[in-house]
């Protein structure tokens, strides 16, 4: 999975990424991990890659990082976000 980045604009200002889907004209605020989370998407990934990543890069554990990041890509899938 990964971005739709070809309908995606965006803004990231310290933590937080502005997101303005092109296809929707929907816009999206994306704080803290989730700011990782987005830019670690850019590329082609899976949810366990991405897990493993927030794992080694903050202070949470797998199971915590596992439901978090399922969490994350859900509403990104919902909002039409990702291929």
């Amino acid at each position: 999975m990964r971005l739709r980045s070809a309908e995606l604009s965006t803004r990231t200002i310290g933590d937080e990424t502005i997101v303005l889907s092109l296809a929707t004209s929907r816009y999206f605020a994306i704080t803290g991990v989730g700011t990782r989370l987005f830019e670690l998407l850019a590329e082609e990934t899976s949810v366990d890659a991405l897990v493993g990543t927030i794992v080694a890069e903050y202070d949470v554990d797998d199971a915590t990082a596992r439901r978090d990041v399922e969490a994350f890509v859900e509403r990104l899938r919902d909002a039409r976000l990702l291929h």
